[in-house]
């Protein structure tokens, strides 16, 4: 039995834009909705959403019926909180505010096994089919994808230093963190916070890595996309059930 590629990977790697939508509400069953919706990938929310590993292992298990990509974005960088999400068969992962190229190659390290990292080895688990998938664990790095978040002033000055890690496959930018952390709380399009994002698409650029950023409004995911970015959130199950219901029921008071 042999590993599903990932075609998030594969895009990225090729400079290919991809298009994702964020899976906030914790229900395998919206989750499998989004899923089938054509979306390049998808992102279970491990941080702000009511998510834990079970949960979690329900959606990834309903997406895989689908060519998408399944991204987990786990709420620390915690070693543990990391190879547990791998072992459910977690192998895309979004980890959040990393600031340093020092946090970023222990995250590399928690996602790979000895002897070029530390992650905890067990014979048969979900990522490797139950044992299935010969020669697994000496090559679970190949289909692996790390997207490291930039959501502060420390981390876009550290950009190139972060980008430059081996491992790490994507600087993904949290605007709505960087606009906090930058003064101009829910203005990521103030002209400072817009020049720190496009200095992290550079910087990832310029050691060959992918950029990515949410960006929920379409004008701005298509500038985004114009400018290079390929990782892209459009979009949230959480928003799309919130405004469609709003403008569902505003059609019937007006």
């Amino acid at each position: 039995m042999q590993e599903r590629a990932n075609p998030l990977k594969a895009a990225v790697t090729a400079g290919r834009p991809h298009i994702g939508v964020w899976c906030s509400l914790a229900s395998a069953l919206t989750t499998e909705i989004v899923a089938g919706s054509g979306a390049g990938w998808l992102l279970i929310d491990g941080e702000h959403s009511p998510n834990d590993l079970r949960s979690i292992m329900a959606q990834l298990q309903v997406a895989a019926a689908f060519p998408c990509e399944a991204v987990v974005r786990l709420p620390s960088d915690d070693p543990n909180l990391i190879k547990q999400a791998m072992d459910i068969g977690a192998r895309s992962l979004m980890i959040p505010n990393v600031r340093t190229a020092d946090q970023a190659r222990a995250i590399v390290a928690a996602m790979t096994y000895a002897p070029g990292g530390f992650r905890g080895f067990s014979v048969g688990h979900r990522a490797n089919a139950f044992g299935r998938i010969a020669g697994y664990h000496a090559n679970a790095r190949a289909q692996q994808l790390l997207a490291v978040q930039i959501e502060d002033e420390t981390g876009v000055g550290n950009a190139a230093d972060i980008a430059a890690v081996e491992g790490v496959d994507v600087l993904f930018v949290g605007p709505g963190d960087l606009s906090t952390n930058m003064n101009a709380m829910g203005n990521p399009n103030a002209a400072p916070v817009q020049e720190a994002i496009r200095s992290v698409r550079v910087a990832a650029a310029a050691a060959g890595k992918a950029s990515g950023i949410l960006a929920p409004a379409k004008a701005d995911a298509d500038r985004y996309l114009a400018d290079g970015f390929t990782m892209v959130a459009v979009g949230s199950d959480l928003g799309l059930l919130a405004r469609g219901s709003d403008a569902l029921v505003a059609s019937f008071k007006s």
